[in-house]
């Protein structure tokens, strides 16, 4: 799962940075076969992503839809972190709070 993860995290990136679209169509796919492969599309919300990332990648490219694009890969990113549980070993030094908020132990 964190591959997945940091793959449409980079997809984000790479839509913020106007990559090559063809790139980032190629991205998509590949994101869209770890979900497949993962396993866990028994999770109705990850069928949804992958779905979602799928819709995207016929259409692409859409300039106005740059900056929803780039929102949505970077959430559902951060979602698989959460259910993997990858988020807090990530950050050993950090707690997560009730708001999915993080917070110093120290603070």
């Amino acid at each position: 799962m964190g591959n997945l993860a940091s793959d449409l995290l980079r997809l984000s990136k790479w839509i913020q940075a106007r990559h090559n679209d063809e790139a980032i169509v190629h991205l998509m796919r590949e994101i869209a076969w770890l979900m497949e492969w993962s396993g866990d599309l028994a999770s109705p919300e990850l069928a949804d992503m992958q779905r979602e990332i799928c819709r995207w990648r016929r259409a692409w490219p859409i300039e106005q839809a740059r900056p929803i694009l780039a929102l949505r890969a970077s959430q559902m990113s951060n979602r698989i972190l959460e259910w993997s549980g990858l988020l807090e070993q990530t950050t050993p030094g950090l707690k997560t709070l009730d708001s999915g908020s993080l917070l110093s132990k120290n603070g």
